[in-house]
């Protein structure tokens, strides 16, 4: 196990052994690994304009995003979990809630939904399936920024380092997922108009 406490609300690492880099011995020393394999995906994705080809939003894609943001540090990064967990699918049904998932982004936007409705709901429901082993928090909230950069729409600029860490914000986002969870998603697409910003 890697140095450092868990956080509330955080998976918790069962195990290294899927690290690629058997130096890393804290959780900073992670951290920081992790953000530069993430900030390529950013400058993949968020640089610019994604057309559909490059950012075609199905299934193989966002197992292909998640590789993407964490694949030069996990061996299983963009591989769907097969342990349960206390949150997210059963995992035997993750990979059909992630079809699921696609069928209704299309829904959403096909009935008129504005982007960032659309881009809120995705969010909730990619973090709600939990598809895999960690990285879920990140990984969903990149796919509503890119969902929204497509759409030529502002960004929802995270503060990722008060997400990650223990933190007031922390504290109001995951009241704003448990709020989705039962049907109300007005704190969670108000968080994301809180953090929208405009983009060249």
């Amino acid at each position: 196990m890697l140095g450092g406490e868990s956080i509330p609300g955080q998976t918790p690492l069962p195990d290294v052994s899927g690290l690629r880099d058997p130096s890393i011995r804290t959780v900073s020393e992670l951290n920081a690994c992790e953000a530069e394999n993430i900030r390529r995906a950013v400058v993949r994705y968020l640089a610019s304009r994604p057309t559909p080809r490059v950012a075609p939003f199905d299934e193989p894609w966002l197992r292909a995003l998640h590789r993407q943001m964490f694949g030069d540090v996990w061996t299983w990064a963009g591989s769907y979990r097969r342990h349960e967990t206390n949150i997210g699918s059963p995992a035997h049904r993750i990979e059909v809630e992630m079809h699921g998932l696609i069928d209704d982004l299309r829904a959403w936007e096909r009935s008129g939904m504005g982007a960032l409705e659309q881009s809120t709901r995705l969010h909730h429901r990619a973090v709600q399936i939990h598809p895999f082993v960690n990285g879920n928090g990140r990984w969903s909230r990149m796919l509503g920024s890119i969902w929204l950069r497509r759409s030529g729409l502002p960004l929802v600029h995270w503060p990722e380092a008060s997400i990650g860490g223990t933190s007031l914000i922390r504290g109001e986002y995951l009241d704003a997922l448990r709020a989705a969870d039962e049907g109300d998603l007005g704190p969670l697409l108000r968080l994301h108009k809180r953090f929208a910003k405009a983009v060249d």
